[in-house]
């Protein structure tokens, strides 16, 4: 009887198996990592502290901000002071406070007035936006200094206005000079509205975290549906000062109760 034997293995294939078996290998490890990864979505109705929550955690365990992010958010700053400009100034209409103005003032809000009542295109507009608090820097000062003023900053929540951009006002001089870099406390409380769900992913305590801000506009909802797949939990945001404040997409409705609904919405997938 003969004997048969098997014949050993060329480098070549000793090289293909060894390369495919490493591959393997990484598919696993990446499956594995996959299926322990905490996925997170942080919902809620529009302007209640999402993407403030999004950016508390980049700021504590992502990369430092490029010089890009920094710069759009020195924009989205500045945007943030006319807006908050375009909703207070009616007050005063409203309110009739005109001629309780000292006569510096009133020039000030004369001049706000007229720079804000302007509108041009989008574009043009979001470039005007951006330079009103470094060309009026000092109008600007002087109408939240004045006692007046603060008839008008007391009606705030009827306007819809952020508490938290008054810091930006208070800093006016840094934010206003030509080389502004916003800090961490001027990203925090930056408003950039979110039309399409982003997420980052951290190394947080050995686990990898993927966490996920959307939209909250009732128009942008649809949008929540597919993130849902293999959630691991949900971070629902409501901001208490929204008590007395109504809905930026329909005046008739309460944010709170709005936040109140859509909350019951979710835990019972409506």
């Amino acid at each position: 009887m003969g004997a048969c034997s098997s014949s050993p293995e060329n480098a070549e294939a000793k090289a293909a198996r060894e390369k495919s078996k490493a591959i393997e290998n990484m598919l696993q490890t990446a499956m594995k990592m996959e299926s322990e990864k905490i996925k997170l979505l942080l919902l809620g109705a529009g302007e209640s502290g999402k993407s403030t929550i999004f950016k508390q955690f980049q700021i504590l365990y992502g990369a430092p901000r490029s010089n890009k992010d920094l710069k759009m958010f020195a924009a989205a700053v500045r945007n943030n002071i006319t807006v908050l400009l375009k909703r207070l100034i009616p007050l005063v209409g409203s309110l009739k406070l005109e001629e309780k103005f000292e006569p510096n003032e009133r020039a000030a809000y004369n001049k706000i007035l007229e720079t804000i009542s302007g509108q041009k295109s989008d574009a043009e507009q979001a470039e005007a936006d951006a330079a009103i608090p470094v060309n009026l820097k000092e109008e600007i000062q002087t109408l939240f200094q004045s006692k007046t003023w603060e008839s008008v900053w007391a009606q705030r929540s009827t306007v819809n206005a952020i508490d938290s951009h008054r810091l930006f006002i208070d800093e006016l001089d840094a934010v206003a000079a030509p080389d502004y870099v916003p800090t961490a406390q001027h990203i925090l409380r930056a408003r950039i509205r979110t039309t399409n769900a982003v997420h980052e992913e951290y190394d947080i305590g050995g686990r990898r975290f993927e966490i996920y801000d959307v939209g909250g506009q009732r128009s942008e909802r649809k949008k929540w549906m597919p993130l849902f797949d293999k959630v691991t939990a949900i971070i629902f945001v409501a901001a208490l000062s929204e008590y007395d404040q109504k809905l930026q997409e329909d005046l008739r409705m309460n944010r709170m109760v709005e936040a109140i609904g859509l909350f019951k919405s979710v835990v019972n997938h409506d």
